[in-house]
């Protein structure tokens, strides 16, 4: 009878605890997907009949590619490159946007709704792959809700930059990368950056997957890990070569411990590069082997967009960084605990892919959060705690409250200079009522054999709103990029000859020039009647077509 109570009250006691557990999730979940999403309806609520909202919340022009991409593959299997006016045959998939491309042609939704669609998805993703990863990695109840929150919403000390701004009173923030960089912080991905949601979704989901697969020694989940490695691949495969390296480390230092060759681990790893490898090997043959897109890749560092230098990491990445130096140890290398053992190796080998010598090296930062997180939330549990209670208890709970404080100031800021920038309602977040009109005339009579030839702010837009392509989009997809800016540039330029402003317009095939009231469109005006016709005219929005067979002639 004792006994049967004592089980009763440990079932009361585990249903009481799932229960709690429940409880945390949800009301984490409605936090993060609440605040995240407060910067979309804020750009809603200020746009104006003069001013349309974009529909996006950072990095226009990022965003104006996977568009392009996603109208393409609504349509046809590959997309081409429109994002430059050289003609090229389609060549690219990304399943990420072929699905949401789809799911657009099959509902009629525009793009920016797509958009809100996608990152209420990928936030769910992340936030269900997060959970199951540090449930799995995590023994202790306190402590992996702490790592849990730690990985949502924290984020590094670039707050600071912003300060330095203004008591130095200077135009910008210095250091901009390490405030808003989106590849370690999982709270700016969640409200922005929907695309790395699904891949660190995935990044986290494989990780979890293997370990579950280690533990249950069940086959099933390394193929379901090598299915997810299938996505990856054909979503962003540079996430790739952070699965096999992590993956591959933590194998030979499973087999160093044990001191037996780790044949099970072994064959769960030829199942997911088996499975994942072939999504690799198409990027890869398409930048060898397509000179549009290899040409696009080698245009990469013209964001100057590299990862920050090693000194710089402490703000960058913040408190939870730092707490993780604190608590890391070479011996977790070495432990007895499976989970243990891959958070201390994926940990310590970011050092390494966050620097590989590759143009997009930045983005190998993406899912360093999880095993800072797990790290940071030991410490916090193991070492700041015990030692405030023992020497100073009344100062545990400011002490902790300040911790979380620089933790989150920085996303704080992020969503708070949202508010700000939108209520400007200018470009690139807002079209004026011209600019919008125009490219819906666009869409309406551009074709795919059409140019459209516009400053770098409007021109984004093109690939996105028709099927026309852009002379200047994008600073790697479009080819030659910096001088074909100067090509747009000298096209509006009063001084520029008429010789020279055709030479430009007859060379890349250009059918429409999009001319706004900065542009100096009256550098166009003698051109009208001769091979320029207005086709368009509201507000600051002109648009004239081109005629090409006066073009060689003038």
């Amino acid at each position: 009878m004792a006994v049967t109570t004592s089980a009763a009250s440990t079932d009361v006691a585990t249903r009481t605890t799932r229960s709690r557990e429940r409880v945390f999730l949800v009301l984490v979940w409605a936090l993060a997907l609440t605040i995240s999403s407060l910067p979309v309806l804020a750009g809603y609520l200020f746009a104006t009949p003069e001013r349309q909202f974009v529909g996006i919340v950072y990095n226009m022009p990022d965003h104006a590619q996977y568009f392009a991409w996603m109208r393409d593959l609504a349509r046809q299997p590959l997309a081409p490159n429109r994002l430059t006016p050289e003609p090229n045959a389609p060549a690219f998939f990304n399943l990420l946007w072929w699905v949401v491309g789809r799911v657009g042609a099959l509902t009629g939704l525009e793009y920016a709704a797509l958009w809100s669609g996608l990152r209420l998805v990928a936030a769910a993703a992340v936030l269900a792959a997060g959970y199951a990863f540090v449930n799995l990695a995590v023994a202790d109840g306190q402590q992996r809700r702490l790592a849990y929150l730690i990985f949502i919403f924290g984020s590094g000390l670039g707050f600071i930059w912003v300060i330095v701004k203004y008591v130095y009173r200077l135009p910008e923030a210095p250091f901009p990368f390490n405030i808003y960089t989106a590849e370690t912080n999982t709270f700016w991905i969640l409200t922005a950056f929907p695309h790395f949601g699904m891949a660190l979704a995935l990044i986290v989901a494989m990780m979890a997957f293997l370990l579950q697969a280690l533990r249950t020694g069940r086959y099933r989940y390394a193929v379901v890990c090598g299915v997810l490695g299938a996505i990856l691949g054909l979503q962003h495969a540079y996430d790739l070569i952070t699965i096999y390296t992590v993956m591959g480390a933590f194998g030979l230092l499973i087999w160093r411990r044990d001191r037996r060759f780790p044949g099970f681990l072994f064959r769960c790893g030829l199942i997911i590069f088996a499975l994942s490898a072939p999504a690799a090997a198409y990027l890869s043959a398409l930048v060898l082997l397509d000179p549009t897109w290899g040409k696009k890749l080698s245009q990469f560092d013209n964001a100057g967009a590299w990862t920050p230098p090693p000194w710089e990491l402490p703000i960058l990445l913040g408190v939870p960084f730092l707490l993780a130096l604190l608590h890391f140890r070479p011996r977790a290398l070495q432990s007895r605990s499976d989970a243990e053992v891959l958070v201390a190796v994926w940990f310590v080998l970011h050092f390494v892919l966050a620097y590989l010598p590759v143009k997009f090296q930045i983005h190998l930062l993406l899912g360093w959060q999880m095993p800072i997180a797990v790290l940071a939330a030991a410490a916090i549990a193991t070492r700041i705690v015990p030692w405030f209670q023992q020497r100073h208890a009344r100062l545990l709970r400011p002490a902790l409250a300040f911790l979380v404080a620089l933790m989150v100031a920085t996303n704080g800021y992020l969503v708070a200079w949202r508010f700000v920038d939108f209520r400007r309602l200018e470009a690139p977040y807002y079209l004026t009522r011209g600019a919008a009109e125009s490219l819906a005339w666009l869409e309406a009579h551009a074709t795919s054999s059409d140019v459209v030839l516009a400053d770098l702010e409007y021109g984004q837009h093109v690939p996105v709103r028709s099927d026309a392509r852009a002379f200047l989009a994008h600073w790697a997809g479009t080819l030659d990029f910096f001088d074909k800016k100067v090509m747009v540039r000298e096209v509006f330029d009063p001084a520029t000859s008429d010789m020279r402003r055709r030479e430009i317009l007859s060379a890349y095939g250009v059918t429409y020039i999009v001319a706004r009231g900065r542009d100096q469109a009256a550098a166009l005006d003698p051109a009208v009647g001769r091979y320029l016709t207005v086709v368009f005219s509201e507000g600051d929005t002109t648009m004239y077509r081109v005629t090409p067979v006066h073009l060689p002639n003038g």
